[in-house]
């Protein structure tokens, strides 16, 4: 599976430019533009696509996307 294009591609319903521009190892709300209402709606979008359930204290370890990305990673493989 793999983690990061399928991420990359929740997040592509969100923005309005190809996410394929996104620096991965910037702020993930400087790099996608997300206000926190979107990025909650997205972590919902994760926890069904995924199968995996993220509770709220791990949401502060989220900086950037490269973050999102290992988390998912370490939770299903």
């Amino acid at each position: 599976m793999d983690v990061k294009k399928e991420f990359l591609n929740i997040l592509q319903d969100y923005v309005e430019f190809p996410v394929e521009e996104v620096n991965t190892e910037e702020a993930f709300k400087a790099a996608s533009g997300i206000d926190s209402f979107v990025f909650i709606e997205i972590i919902a979008r994760i926890e069904e696509h995924f199968g995996i359930s993220i509770p709220n204290s791990d949401l502060k370890g989220f900086s950037t996307i490269d973050d999102i990305i290992r988390y998912i990673e370490a939770r299903v493989n």
